[in-house]
């Protein structure tokens, strides 16, 4: 009996090769719920009955890579749109809100400018009645609304109605200023600038007045002596 010593060697099956079956539908079940996951969509519940997805071959990890990019593809560009639209609407309200900051300042600036004509207008008609009681103390100038009728009435009350009647403002005023700049002046200076010359009333009272201490000195001269 011969003993035949080669045994036979038993073959590995082959590799499968290819997609399997199925796995398209799985792969994008699978893309899909980690998409959603990642999109903020659903929370991740593990499920220990929902069978893992199997990758049989070098074609469905293949396949699996790419569907995997793909999606990853499309959250970078989703993120991307959303930071370009937030930076947009930050941009927007930014710009509207240095709008608002411009308007206030300049409304700001308005109603100082509004304040500070008013202030003025104040002070000048203050001023202006202030001069018509100097020039013409009966004129009570409050009284009077417009500056310009304040000017007129002091010029009529002093130059009377041909220096008014007729005339153009610009000729009213510049009487008006005449009178002002006359009343400003001192008293006591305008004396020292006519000069200081005795009336004869007054050389006459000092000689009267000198005589008259004279007499007193001569009739009281005696009550001294002793």
């Amino acid at each position: 009996m011969f003993f035949n010593r080669t045994k036979q060697q038993e073959q590995a099956p082959a590799a499968p090769i290819g997609l399997t079956d199925g796995i398209e539908g799985k792969v994008a079940a699978f893309v899909k719920d980690w998409g959603a996951i990642k999109r903020g969509q659903r929370e991740f519940i593990a499920d220990s009955a929902e069978p893992p997805l199997q990758l049989l071959t070098d074609a469905d990890v293949a396949y699996f890579a790419d569907a995997m990019n793909t999606e990853i593809a499309l959250l970078e560009d989703e993120v991307r749109q959303i930071k370009e639209k937030t930076r947009a609407a930050i941009a927007q309200k930014d710009a509207e809100i240095a709008a608002i900051n411009r308007e206030i300042e300049a409304q700001k600036a308005r109603n100082q400018a509004e304040f500070d004509e008013i202030n003025r207008r104040a002070l000048a008609r203050a001023a202006l009645i202030e001069a018509a009681a100097k020039i013409d103390p009966s004129l009570d100038a409050s009284n009077i609304l417009k500056d310009a009728d304040i000017r007129r009435d002091v010029v009529r009350r002093k130059f009377g109605d041909v220096a008014v009647d007729g005339r153009s403002e610009a000729y009213v005023d510049e009487r008006f200023e005449s009178l002002e700049a006359h009343a400003k002046v001192d008293p006591f200076a305008r004396v020292v600038a006519d000069g200081l010359a005795p009336t004869k009333l007054e050389g006459r009272a000092a000689a009267e007045k000198a005589y008259q201490d004279q007499c007193d000195y001569l009739r009281n001269a005696h009550k001294t002596r002793h």
